[in-house]
Formats: structure tokens, sequence, C-alpha cells
């Protein structure tokens, strides 16, 4: 019996004790591209801002910090099933589907030719307190699966989390950034000089947090270049123009 032949056996044997479900609506169906059904892949709330360098998330960060590209890939819509998932990787255990996603992110990104020079993919650090209490980071799951598209390296290591600062998602604007300041370390600042970094997390609501990430790095290493990739973002920011 051939290899090819044993192969297709497991796979079956697999698919009917394991059957695949959609990552986002649950159904069960046939292998998925990024375990994600047909159906739920064209109603997905792209918002596309990867495939232009004017939009409105690369905007949202003007005289703030500076950054070469930025762009969001779904619009977080509160109560859909695509808030569901995020919500599952970020607080249900679900790492894979933070994964998933970012293969499929990471496929869009390639594909549009505006982070061609990124050298390496950073993302947006926990502190350990946090990172205990959860299991992973989600945010360096979606940098795994970007990179993987991306053919580029992840440091995970270079920026630190200072402080285990309170949960972002009940408070204020004005809050989030006061919670936010002097929140980012760097330690291996000889590891960034004259990258071109790509800084990833999972959901953009004010820009807050990545805002410092980004100019902690900048403060360490003056001659890194930055470009942001969140999995999501807000309708607010979205309507900043």
């Amino acid at each position: 019996m051939s290899m090819s032949i044993v192969g297709n056996i497991v796979r079956d044997v697999v698919s009917t004790l394991f059957p695949s479900c959609c990552i986002i609506c649950g159904r069960h169906v046939a292998p998925s591209v990024y375990n994600i059904c047909p159906y739920c892949r064209y109603e997905a709330p792209l918002t596309n801002y990867w495939t232009r360098s004017d939009n409105p998330v690369k905007s949202r960060f003007d005289g703030i910090v500076p950054i070469v590209e930025g762009s969001s890939f779904l619009f977080f819509n509160h109560q859909s099933p695509w808030q569901k998932s995020i919500h599952s990787f970020k607080y249900g255990g679900k790492w894979l589907y933070a994964y998933n996603l970012g293969l499929w992110y990471g496929a869009e990104l390639k594909a549009s030719g505006l982070y061609d020079d990124i050298d390496v993919i950073l993302p947006v650090p926990l502190h350990p307190i946090k990172i205990l209490g959860r299991g992973y980071n989600q945010s360096t799951y979606l940098a795994e699966g970007i990179a993987k598209q991306l053919g580029k390296p992840i440091d995970d290591r270079s920026v630190r989390r200072l402080r285990n600062n309170p949960a972002q998602a009940r408070k204020k604007s004005h809050d989030r950034w006061l919670n936010t300041e002097h929140l980012f370390g760097v330690r291996y600042p000889e590891r960034l000089k004259s990258k071109h970094v790509l800084v990833v997390d999972d959901v953009l609501t004010t820009g807050a947090t990545i805002s410092s990430c980004i100019a902690a790095i900048k403060e360490a290493v003056p001659d890194c270049r930055i470009s942001i990739a969140t999995l999501s973002v807000s309708k607010s920011v979205s309507l900043i123009r």
C-alpha cells in the first residue's frame, strides 16, 4: 500500500473522529482554509485597509507615533461571531483561533506588497503575571501566523511589559492613555537596530497600548522603522479620517 493511500486513510479516520469545525460559526465543515468555512469567509467584516497606505488605522497615529504602514484586518463588531471568536482566543484558551486568523491576515499582507521589507515581527508583550493566568500571549500566536506567511522571524523577547496594568476594556479613552504611560521597556535594542519592525496586536480601540509600545521602541532604537498590524479595529477608529 502506497504512503499516499495510507495518508488519505489516516486523514479520513482523523476527520471522522475529530470533525473539523469552523472557528467562527462552529458548524462542522469539511477541512477549510484556515479552519473558516466558506460562508464565514464570505461574510467576514474585512476592512481591506492593508491594501492601501492611506487608511484610517494609519491616520490614527498621525502626530502620536511615527509609523511606516498600519492596518487592521477586521472590524470589531460587538456581539458578532467574529468578536466572540476573538474573545475565545483572548480569554477562552482557543489559541489556535489566533494562529489561523493570523495565517489569513498574513496571506493578505503579503499579497498587498506594502509589507515586503519587514525584517522582524514583534507581538505586543503581556506581563508575565497575565501570561501565567491566561497561559499564553494571544498576540504571539497572531504574530506566528503572520510570520509564517511573510517568511519573517518573530522577536518576542526584545520588548517587555514593565507592569501588569489593569485591563483597558472598561476604561474611558483618557484613562486608557494614562493607564499605558511608560508601560514598555526595551531589553535588547541591538536586535532592533536599523530594522523594519511589524508590531502585532489583537484589537485596536484607542491605540493607547500599541502607541506606548512603539514609543518605547523609538526611544531606545531611534533608527528603527515601525509598522503595525492589528487583527481587528473598532468602528470609532475607522471613522477617523
